[in-house]
């Protein structure tokens, strides 16, 4: 899910928002203030209702990201980087860079935002019966705990159902991985019970929206969206599956040209791209060491008064957010890492530090395409 607006950093973790997110802040500011609140009570003034109303909705995000901070903290205390933290329209979204080598991290990883989720229900809910129990304090914080408390655990409960792309669907992923030793058939095992749970939320959807209901419509959404990331996820583990066995050294464009990342990209235009045929161009300093990669998609969008002032380096993406692997590095490992980074490329490392390859997803692409022809020859000859 795309960045558009950094919040922050929390235990190292970059936070950030989706434009997205405001209209759900947007939506369910509204119906507190001008639905839930007046409902219990009545005769509280107006501007009561939509202070409450939006603080409540700002802590049940906080609530969110708590929820996602949580797996996040777990993934680097096993040895997982997270790449960040974002807020968008569904939820949450945890980028980590690479999987969990056992069953083990995995389940925790996966339990970690749910049991958040319900440790948030219990203290709001002591919260509010402590209030409740308060002389002097209106009833209506009391009714924004208990909507806070009822709303984690709605997050709760739902995540946990067995499911991928949700944390349930990561629990039945470990679980399956723990008791079959295959974490790629437990995979797309918990992607297909994905592609269920979309396709019974699309059609709950569409008898609550044919019944009048509003909420069909979000249910519509979220069942498309989980369909969607259902797909991907067991596209991805059939793709994981056909790469199993597989090394880095076995796909990559050995030694990839570099260029000059102080080179401006007029001249670069000029005198250098039309003679490689490749679209990924790693980027060297001044003593010879990586600092970023840029692509053809970064070259066409640099305005026409700016190619005789803009530096390669500059529309670069920096070193540090360039995945980067070993050539003995299974490939099923370094593909994750891949689909997290914004120009989808990773470069190959040698033992002692120099750049021996670069990994492109035409490159994956080509060696499946590769071995499904020669499995068709092989089964050609055997008829």
């Amino acid at each position: 899910m795309n960045e558009n607006l950094r919040l922050g950093e929390i235990d190292g973790i970059p936070i950030g928002m989706n434009w997205s997110i405001l209209f759900v802040f947007a939506l369910f500011a509204w119906e507190l203030s001008d639905i839930v609140l007046p409902a219990y009570h009545p005769h509280d003034a107006t501007a009561t209702y939509w202070i409450v109303g939006i603080v409540t909705t700002a802590m049940f995000f906080i609530s969110l990201l708590a929820h996602e901070v949580s797996h996040a903290v777990i993934a680097k205390r096993n040895n997982i980087r997270v790449r960040g933290i974002t807020l968008w329209l569904f939820g949450g979204v945890s980028e980590l860079e690479s999987e969990a080598l056992s069953p083990g991290v995995d389940f925790r990883i996966a339990v970690a935002g749910p049991l958040t989720s319900f440790a948030l229900v219990i203290v709001f809910g002591v919260f509010g019966v402590f209030i409740h129990q308060s002389a002097g304090i209106s009833g209506i914080i009391v009714s924004a705990l208990g909507w806070l408390a009822w709303m984690n655990l709605l997050l709760g409960c739902f995540n946990l159902l067995p499911a991928a792309p949700l944390d349930g669907g990561r629990v039945l992923r470990a679980v399956l991985w723990r008791s079959s030793g295959d974490r790629l058939r437990a995979g797309a095992t918990a992607a297909r019970a994905g592609q269920v749970l979309a396709f019974i939320l699309i059609a709950l959807g569409i008898l609550e929206f044919l019944a009048g209901e509003l909420i069909g419509l979000w249910l519509l959404f979220l069942g498309w969206f989980l369909l969607a990331a259902a797909r991907s996820e067991h596209s991805t583990a059939v793709m994981r599956s056909s790469l199993a066995h597989v090394r880095v050294r076995d796909i990559m464009t050995k030694n990839p040209v570099t260029f000059d990342g102080n080179t401006v990209v007029s001249e670069f235009i000029d005198h250098q791209l039309a003679h490689y045929r490749f679209n990924a161009f790693p980027l060297t300093g001044e003593n010879g060491q990586f600092v970023g990669l840029t692509t053809m998609s970064r070259l066409r969008h640099v305005a026409n008064n700016k190619l005789n002032s803009t530096r390669l380096i500059d529309i670069a993406s920096p070193a540090n957010d360039v995945p980067q692997g070993s050539p003995d590095e299974p490939v099923a490992d370094l593909l994750t890492r891949m689909q997290s980074s914004p120009d989808g490329r990773a470069l190959i490392v040698d033992g002692s530090g120099h750049l021996a390859g670069i990994v492109s997803p035409s490159d994956i692409s080509r060696y499946i395409q590769l071995c499904m022809m020669q499995s068709r020859g092989r089964t050609d000859n055997r008829s």
